[in-house]
């Protein structure tokens, strides 16, 4: 019997209902598994209010530290296998979860093992798992799997459906819209993925489990979000320093800024969207190798050198 912990922090429970899927097979063959909810001192609201939401981003984006509730004893027990479960906000972590990647208590759990992460997003997790690559290394962890389960739906239906659901709770069909975030059918799929790390841990050998969850569809990326994530990593970094500098979290400075990002960005996804898409088909034929090779290395686990 091996032990297991999973780990992660969830606003909709979403996230855990990923994670209780992909926990089954291990249950059932007779692994002893943990799960350990992550919980800021100050909740975030669920549903937020967009101003909130947005006024989140500057902190989110720079990864600064929160204070967290002290994880319960049982967590620090001497686990075979550490199972990260997160969501990306702003193309960083969540908050919570970078907060507790970069906590004493964080650094102590992960300290020399191997961990498996799995995200539940809408579709843009790329730099997020790069964040998480890096902090995963500052704790001497070892990465040795991931799964990246996304809204299949098209960037701009999954855009409205997903900040609807943000911003109201509601995440069922409305109109011809279908149901926001990952589909139960994903949901479901998650045990399959559980199945493969099941039968690594016994063996205690993970090195093709990477290459076994990509067989079963663990990563898809399409290269036009490649782009979109390169840009928007850039512009969230000035972003994100022009909004601090506006003052303190509830100043006026700070509210007009957020308020400006907060009308910005949503027009900004609806324009540059079908442009970007574009620009992919050209760079696919012009730039093709240098675009598949990058859509490679993010399907894995490893960290590129700065």
């Amino acid at each position: 019997m091996k032990k297991i912990l999973i780990i992660y922090y969830t606003q909709s429970g979403l996230q855990l209902s990923i994670l209780q899927s992909l926990a089954k097979p291990l249950v059932s063959a007779g692994h002893s598994v943990h799960f350990e909810e992550i919980q800021p001192e100050e909740k975030f609201p669920f549903p937020w209010s967009a101003f909130q939401f947005f006024n989140a981003f500057p902190e989110t984006f720079s990864q600064k530290p929160l204070q967290l509730k002290r994880l319960s004893e049982k967590a620090f027990d001497n686990y075979d296998l550490v199972i990260l479960g997160y969501q990306p906000w702003f193309l960083t972590p969540s908050r919570p979860v970078s907060s507790f990647l970069q906590s004493d208590d964080g650094k102590r759990v992960l300290n020399g093992k191997p961990v498996v992460t799995i995200l539940g997003c809408r579709n843009m997790w790329l730099g997020a798992q790069e964040k998480v690559k890096q902090r995963l290394l500052d704790a001497k962890a070892k990465l040795v799997g991931h799964v990246a389960m996304v809204d299949r739906s098209g960037n701009l239906t999954s855009l409205i459906t997903i900040l609807r659901w943000m911003f109201t709770g509601n995440r069922k069909p409305f109109w011809f819209f279908p149901q926001a975030g990952v589909s139960n059918q994903d949901v479901d799929h998650a045990e399959m993925f559980g199945r493969l790390i099941s039968g690594h841990i016994a063996s205690n050998n993970f090195d093709t489990l990477q290459s076994e969850l990509l067989k079963e569809g663990a990563i898809d990326i399409k290269p036009n979000l490649v782009l979109m994530e390169r840009r928007g990593q850039k512009a969230f970094s000035v972003w994100s320093k022009f909004i601090a500098s506006g003052g303190a979290v509830h100043s006026t400075g700070r509210k007009i800024r957020v308020y400006i990002f907060m009308y910005l960005l949503p027009t900004a996804i609806f324009f540059l969207s079908p442009l970007l898409w574009l620009l992919s088909k050209i760079l696919l034929t012009v730039k093709r190798k240098e675009l598949l090779m990058d859509v490679e290395y993010f399907k894995h686990i490893s960290l590129r050198s700065k």
